[in-house]
């Protein structure tokens, strides 16, 4: 009879067994010519199972949704301003409209489905990006298969790519700045400082939230520079670009001074920290009766009308957007304590509430409620989830930076890019906070994987020695 050892490792040696045999049926198949060489090894890269497993996982998930327009998604298809004519809009950056206007070339039949059509496979795209950047970082393969597939079938996620909104492209671009600050970590250049850089002006094109990255890239630079001289070159072509980058803005913003009575990027800014403003009851302390009134007219007409519709004074047609923005300083800055303990609050309200949403809409189908449960099932962390991560990272890169004298560039920027991203929709947004924060998903899945391949690697200290980016 059998030993129960040999009984008990039986799964093994058959599963040892089958791989000797495929293996062996490839090995045969390659050598009948050049084109069946090709074919095996494009089948035993990793990635072609990644991307076909996700994209199974998304074809499923897309056929349940119906492409969806927001509130703001018309402004971005009505977009009329040419940048090149020195015009601009208040509430909208042009990258996103002259996209849109890209797609419109191909016909305005279809439009809104020739965008969806063109996002998803972008986002589909995408995958290839995220799979360099782990391979890059990662060392077990089983962690760079598992983080790769996460990211290609992460169902909140490519949700908003159904949706004429900026979220599917904000995550792409998240994902592509990751990449080229990993490609510049791994080979320094001077070309690849600039591009860097300059990449964050079209980031802040796309969505001007994303102008957290601006002081993000500065301060990489300058700790670049005092910190490793050798790059003293690259560092100084990256502050450069830098000024570059900040001579772009300027000038776009006086663009919208001139075009929309706004010395800023987007007038969207003053919609949101009004609604702050007002909702912390700072609104009293500005230094502009005349807006104070208003306010306070509108919020005793809200509450007779008992919540129902009503016709109160629209503050941001009615007085200029750079009064309304100088208001909404003056009244933070008058009382610091009442919105820090404002901002405090938001946070610990958020504590249990899922850092996912979706907001394309679902089909009416048996599919689609079984997928929409399965979705909330699966993907449920909350904001207390990731309040901690991001402590604990805070941590580990302080510890590590001591132990090993050597500062985690890559972790440092990391983890500044995905708090900086919390901070500023939390700060500038009073509302939809899962949507404002979708574009750190890349950077978070990044980050709870270099975890685990770490952990995997516990055993071997010599190997730890081989994360040479500081992941």
């Amino acid at each position: 009879m059998p030993s129960a050892r040999i009984i008990k490792r039986y799964p093994q040696y058959l599963i040892m067994s089958l791989n000797r045999h495929l293996q062996l049926k490839l090995n045969s198949f390659a050598q009948k010519g050049s084109w069946n060489s090709k074919l095996v090894k494009i089948i035993c890269e990793p990635l072609f199972w990644i991307l076909i497993i996700s994209g199974f996982v998304r074809f499923v998930y897309y056929s349940v949704l119906l492409s969806t327009q927001a509130n703001d998604s018309a402004g971005y298809i009505n977009y009329h301003a040419n940048i090149l004519l020195g015009q601009t809009e208040g509430l909208r950056t042009p990258v996103y409209p002259y996209f849109i206007k890209l797609i419109g070339l191909l016909g305005n039949q279809n439009l809104i489905d020739n965008v969806i059509t063109a996002q998803i496979v972008i986002s589909f795209l995408s995958i290839i990006i995220f799979y360099r950047i782990v391979r890059t970082l990662f060392k077990n393969p089983a962690v760079i298969f598992a983080a790769s597939l996460l990211y290609g079938a992460m169902l909140p996620v490519i949700n908003f790519d159904k949706l004429v909104l900026t979220e599917s492209f904000a995550v792409i671009f998240s994902l592509v700045f990751i990449y080229m600050l990993v490609d510049y970590l791994k080979k320094p250049a001077n070309i690849k400082a600039w591009l860097l850089t300059l990449f964050v002006f079209v980031a802040i094109m796309l969505r001007p939230s994303f102008i957290y990255l601006f002081p993000l890239i500065i301060a990489f630079w300058f700790l670049r520079w005092i910190l490793f001289r050798k790059d003293w070159r690259m560092c100084l072509s990256g502050l450069a670009a830098s000024a570059v980058v900040m001579l772009l803005i300027s000038g776009y913003s006086n663009l919208n001074k001139k075009n929309a009575g706004f010395n800023g990027i987007s007038v969207v800014s003053n919609n949101n920290e009004m609604a702050v403003v007002v909702n912390a009851n700072l609104y009293m302390y500005g230094n502009d009766a005349e807006i104070t009134a208003a306010i306070d007219s509108n919020k005793k007409m809200y509450q007779q009308s008992g919540g129902k519709p009503f016709a109160g004074i629209d503050i941001m047609t009615r007085f200029a957007p750079d009064r309304v923005h100088k208001f909404i300083v003056n009244c933070i800055k008058s009382q610091p304590s009442a919105y820090a303990l404002y901002i405090g609050g938001k946070l610990l309200d958020l504590q249990t509430t899922n850092i996912f949403t979706n907001y394309a809409r679902h089909k009416v189908s048996y599919l689609a409620f079984r997928i929409n449960n399965l979705e909330y099932l699966i993907f449920c962390v909350t904001f207390n989830m990731l309040y901690f991560l991001i402590v604990f990272d805070l941590i580990m890169i302080v510890v590590g930076w001591v132990k090993k004298k050597q500062a985690p560039w890559f972790k440092i920027i990391l983890w500044m890019l995905i708090v900086a991203q919390v901070a500023v929709a939390i700060l500038g947004g009073y509302d939809e906070y899962q949507r404002l924060i979708l574009p750190v998903m890349p950077g978070l899945i990044i980050l709870l994987f270099s975890y685990i391949d770490k952990k995997c690697f516990a055993i071997d200290k010599n190997k730890l020695q081989q994360y040479a980016l500081g992941v």
